[in-house]
């Protein structure tokens, strides 16, 4: 018989590890695991995140649907994943951490086969994911000047010089929130960050989440122009590099309207015209459709480092600036398509 078992200036840096899609820490207890044996019922290799559906009988002899949270299917892809991985019928062993929100979801953590394979969160079955590290980045380019070029693909973020530490844990204070004026509070009060989180609506949520994300984006400078595309959300953003101004009654879009300038090897980016939205989805500080931002992007001199930094003001809802810093270093990995499914679509 299937079982269930269950076993008991503001500035902020990124980690991608702490600062997860969907944040582990506050969908799911870590500190707990459970295991759960049953019957594979269908996999679905999707993004933001897959999901492994698993039919157990619980304590009372009846069959529970268990929902469990896999890694993205992009990200999975470069580890030799394939959507067969997991076939219906399939009798498997998980250990999980337990849901905190939803009942019966769980975060898989590894899962053993009938015939005894395992199958860890990060298991990398390809001969190219077993190298260390991402991909080599190749020769890097360089500019007219002969300086190093912007243009290429970058990868994930380089965390030992992240900081910073991550969102604050279910339960502890909203740090980010001391710089909220009483609006921006109202705000926050308004928003709840397990049902909110924009990404959920498969939306990019902001340029923070975007830079702090682990997977690959391309730069491109063409003319009069700068294409920055990430892999997360299919985010592709257009820097006007021949305006100096930004246009009149602009629309509001989820990132706003960018211009640019070179100061040396350094691109300027200046943006407005965001809707109303969160800089950070967990737990939570909200912007208003006046937020400003200014990002920096140099290359290192060897061309293998992107430094990213950037400031954010918002007056109506930020009594001072939020600051971010990173880098991301060079890769030859393709940006992939993301293909974002919403929840309440996947099929």
């Amino acid at each position: 018989m299937d079982k269930l078992i269950f076993g008991f200036l503001l500035t902020v840096g990124f980690v991608t590890a702490a600062y997860g899609h969907h944040s582990r820490t506050w969908h799911f207890d870590i500190d707990a695991e459970i295991t759960i044996e049953g019957v594979v019922k269908e996999y679905q290799f999707v993004n933001p995140h897959s999901r492994l559906f698993v039919d157990a009988t619980d304590d009372d002899g009846n069959t529970v649907t268990w929902n469990c949270d896999l890694i993205n299917a992009a990200s999975a892809i470069r580890y030799g994943w394939t959507k067969d991985l997991f076939q219906p019928g399939q009798r498997i062993v998980i250990n999980a951490n337990p849901p905190t929100t939803n009942e019966n979801e769980c975060y898989y953590l590894s899962g053993v086969l009938e015939d005894g394979t395992r199958i860890a969160r990060v298991e990398r079955f390809s001969e190219e994911a077993l190298a260390d590290g991402p991909n080599p980045a190749g020769e890097a380019r360089v500019s007219e000047g002969g300086n190093p070029s912007l243009s290429r693909t970058w990868g994930s973020v380089i965390r030992e010089n992240a900081g910073g530490g991550g969102p604050p844990l279910p339960g502890e204070p909203n740090r980010r929130a001391a710089i909220l004026s009483d609006l921006g509070r109202s705000a926050l009060e308004a928003y709840d960050p397990i049902t909110d989180d924009p990404s959920l609506q498969c939306k990019p949520v902001s340029i923070a989440r975007l830079w702090g994300h682990g997977s690959p984006m391309q730069i491109q400078e063409i003319s009069d122009t700068v294409l920055i595309h990430h892999e997360f959300m299919d985010v592709q953003r257009i820097v006007h590099l021949d305006q100096s101004e930004h246009p009149q009654n602009i629309a509001d879009t989820p990132l706003g309207h960018s211009i640019g300038r070179y100061e040396g090897n350094t691109l300027m980016i200046d943006t407005v015209g965001y809707e109303a939205g969160v800089l950070f989805q967990f737990p939570g500080l909200p912007h208003s459709n006046q937020l400003h931002t200014v990002e920096r992007l140099t290359p290192s001199d060897d061309g293998q480092v992107l430094e990213v930094s950037w400031v954010a003001d918002d007056s109506p809802y930020f009594t001072e600036v939020v600051t971010g810093s990173l880098r991301r270093g060079a890769t030859s990995d393709p940006v992939g398509e993301y293909n974002c499914v919403h929840p309440d679509r996947a099929s």
